[in-house]
């Protein structure tokens, strides 16, 4: 089943400018806590009281921080506790979708505020938008991007977006795939989650909107195989726009061939197409506020945010 919303979702209200207080969960996969204390001590540098989810070094099957049940409940416990401003992740990995049916929509979409990830986190951005109709960002983590460091230029779009601004962020000439402009509703995440949750209840994707994309350690056949499942599927004939985020570790050791499947596939796309824009694996991530109004355009050389992302104070 795929989603039929059409509309940007609603805004999150953000505090996070006001030295706000942040949790840190792990739905996926289990972190090194010693990598994550570091980006912890960063961001309490920055005047954010910070509190880490319990299970974020536990790991159970090898690849899970934890139970299913002890990952949704933590997850669950911060979405209903009133006195956080926001949500990060420690890292991605694996493991959340295995917990979407039981997740507290009804507590996001009382109480919307920042949800800030990439890579599985993705599972959580599109079963927010279908099931409480709240914008999310795909963006920093601790294990790297808070870990190594913010470039000054993404962390100033960071806040900028998190206080409500609306900025635009320059094109660079060598991202430019197809020339053109286009306005549309922002959307997508890491392609494999994104090609998973196809056909799901947490399918969400937007027929007129710019969608996004990248992904890491995939071969040129994977990426292939990806891009060919949604194209049959029917999701690329409407879409007005195409950010590529860098593709970590992607194409085997064969990066021309990638090259050729991307230039060859969005060849005839006849819209703009991006790519090698600062977000992905690599980290030092561009925070992209899934549900929002957004504008790309090659003439001008930017993407802009089209409205607001947040609302600035919370809903009483």
């Amino acid at each position: 089943m795929t989603s039929t919303i059409q509309k940007a979702l609603r805004k999150p209200s953000s505090l996070l400018r006001q030295g706000g207080r942040i949790a840190v969960l792990a739905p996926s996969s289990p972190s090194d806590i010693d990598q994550i204390n570091l980006a912890v001590g960063n961001l309490r540098d920055r005047g954010l009281e910070v509190t880490i989810s319990d299970n974020i070094a536990a790991r159970h099957m090898g690849y899970l921080a934890g139970e299913d049940s002890i990952r949704l409940q933590r997850l669950n416990d911060a979405l209903r506790a009133a006195h956080f401003d926001g949500f990060l992740f420690s890292r991605g990995g694996y493991g959340a979708m295995r917990i979407l049916d039981g997740l507290d929509y009804d507590a996001i979409a009382a109480n919307p505020r920042p949800m800030i990830g990439y890579s599985d986190v993705t599972a959580l951005h599109q079963a927010v938008a279908v099931r409480a109709g709240v914008g999310t960002f795909h963006g920093p983590m601790l294990n790297a991007d808070f870990h190594d460091g913010l470039s000054p230029d993404i962390e100033q779009w960071f806040w900028d977006v998190l206080a409500g601004e609306v900025t635009s962020w320059a094109i660079e000439p060598h991202q430019v795939m197809s020339h053109g402009s286009a306005e549309g509703i922002l959307f997508g995440g890491c392609l494999s989650l994104t090609t998973a949750l196809t056909g799901t209840p947490y399918d969400y994707w937007i027929d007129d909107g710019i969608w996004f994309w990248e992904d890491v350690a995939e071969p040129t056949y994977r990426v292939d195989r990806m891009l060919t499942h949604l194209k049959l599927s029917g999701k690329l004939r409407k879409i007005k726009g195409v950010m590529i985020g860098r593709l970590k570790d992607c194409g085997g050791g064969y990066p021309d061939e990638l090259d050729r499947l991307l230039a060859s596939f969005f060849a005839d796309a006849g819209i703009p197409v991006l790519r090698e824009l600062p977000f992905g694996h690599h980290a030092d991530n561009l925070l992209l506020p899934i549900g929002t109004p957004v504008r790309i355009d090659t003439r001008s050389a930017t993407f802009s945010l089209l409205e607001p992302a947040v609302t600035t104070q919370r809903d009483l």
